[in-house]
């Protein structure tokens, strides 16, 4: 098995900025020598893009000889900007970092691994990490989501945050009109937006991912994109929508019963505001085994998806599972299922 130290330096190696400092020879410490951090983790928080962090590591030789570091590798664009050659015994010593996050966007996560000639800890990980927004923000996230009943709709917000000097104005709002209608809200003029986006309650059912452009006043985001993922269900509707066997090998699958066991999935189907809800159910999958069991309120159905191990053959389980019900409005609904079954 490859040692820690080997699995670093495959992990840094194609981006790692390797510190081979001066006048560093064979190691010579004596097996008592004590190198401590007393800090591995430096989390600097959320920063607005276009801040410089700097940050020292601190450590103390609390050993007898002296210790020598030998390399040290990053995760860019963090850089390490001063690092000790030797650390005498019973002296403290500093590491110095700096983190440029111009290019960065969302959460970072980075260490620095610094590895000593000392043999009680050859190799040390320091973590540093934490967020980094933009100039102008958009909390909590750029994405939206909302799921919505046909007939009732519903709603979900982000806000703007503007972080820049200058007041921030919102010149347009772009999307598709079918599914969603936004509203935009100042909440702090030029500083603070809320961006409302509403199902319509009579639009297209099922899942979307439609992007809103935003326009703005900003030198640095003077667009903004943000994905509304809508879902407006239907009347009779599924839980999850699909079924995903995953891949696994056809032989293993025949002879542990077991496995297939731990592959059963659950659907559920719904009919809202339902008081007699009743469905048949029918596959095109071979050896996909269905049973279902009605609700006490007789609007929904548990729906057992199971594969049996007699009817199964390698290749890609790809067919559909038919739900038909007694809802005049929604006699059928079918439901994907996809995996694969191997041959080695």
């Amino acid at each position: 098995m490859a040692s820690s130290g080997n699995r670093r330096q495959r992990r840094f190696s194609a981006f790692a900025v390797a510190l081979l400092l001066g006048g560093v020879g064979a190691a010579q410490s004596s097996d008592d020598a004590g190198v401590v951090f007393p800090e591995t983790a430096f989390d600097f928080g959320r920063v607005v893009r276009g801040e410089v962090i700097e940050h020292e590591f601190i450590v103390r030789n609390d050993g007898t000889s002296p210790v020598r570091v030998l390399r040290a590798g990053m995760t860019p664009p963090l850089l390490a900007t001063r690092m000790p050659g030797v650390i005498p015994p019973g002296t403290t010593a500093h590491i110095a970092t700096r983190l440029d996050t111009a290019q960065l966007q969302g959460a970072f996560q980075g260490e620095l691994v610094v590895q000593l000639d000392d043999p009680s800890r050859p190799e040390v990980a320091l973590s540093f990490e934490g967020e980094v927004v933009g100039q102008v923000e958009v909390a909590p996230m750029p994405a939206v989501f909302v799921v919505g009943q046909r007939g009732r709709g519903a709603a979900s917000s982000v806000e703007l945050i503007n972080h820049e000097a200058d007041p921030l104005q919102i010149l347009d709002v772009q999307h598709s009109q079918d599914a969603f209608s936004t509203t935009l809200e100042p909440l702090v003029p030029g500083g603070r937006y809320r961006l409302t986006v509403t199902l319509r309650p009579d639009g297209p059912g099922g899942r979307r991912s439609d992007p809103i452009l935003i326009r703005t006043s900003s030198r640095t985001a003077p667009s903004i994109r943000i994905v509304a993922h809508t879902n407006l269900r239907n009347r009779v509707y599924v839980f999850p929508d699909s079924v995903d066997l995953g891949s696994f090998e056809l032989a293993r699958a025949k002879s542990e019963p077991s496995l297939l066991a731990g592959l059963a999935q659950t659907l559920m189907v719904y009919q809202v505001d339902g008081t007699d809800f009743r469905i048949r159910l029918d596959t095109d999958v071979p050896g996909l085994h269905l049973k279902s069991e009605r609700g006490p309120a007789a609007d929904r159905y548990q729906i057992a998806v199971q594969l049996q191990p007699g009817e199964l053959r390698a290749g890609d389980v790809a067919g559909s599972i038919r739900i038909r019900t007694n809802d005049p409005q929604f006699p059928q609904v079918l439901v994907p299922v996809h995996g694969r079954l191997t041959d080695p």
